[in-house]
């Protein structure tokens, strides 16, 4: 689940991504699956690159998640 949410940001690299859209892109069963999972799942990937300075899940409050990628 990671590697596809990780993709889905990376494709929207700059853009917010709600929950919903989240769950509808990246689970095979999205009616199943409750928001907070998302959480749980983007905190997986924030400790997986937690060394990374140039990549970071940034969230918006309110909004969803946003992938920042610096190239420096």
């Amino acid at each position: 689940m990671e590697v596809k949410i990780l993709r889905f940001l990376l494709e929207r690299q700059g853009q917010i991504s709600t929950r919903e859209q989240l769950i509808e892109a990246v689970w095979p069963d999205p009616h199943t699956v409750e928001s907070r999972t998302v959480d749980v799942h983007i905190g997986r990937l924030r400790k997986a690159f937690a060394g990374l300075r140039n990549l970071r899940i940034r969230t918006v409050y309110g909004a969803g998640y946003v992938l920042d990628y610096h190239d420096h």
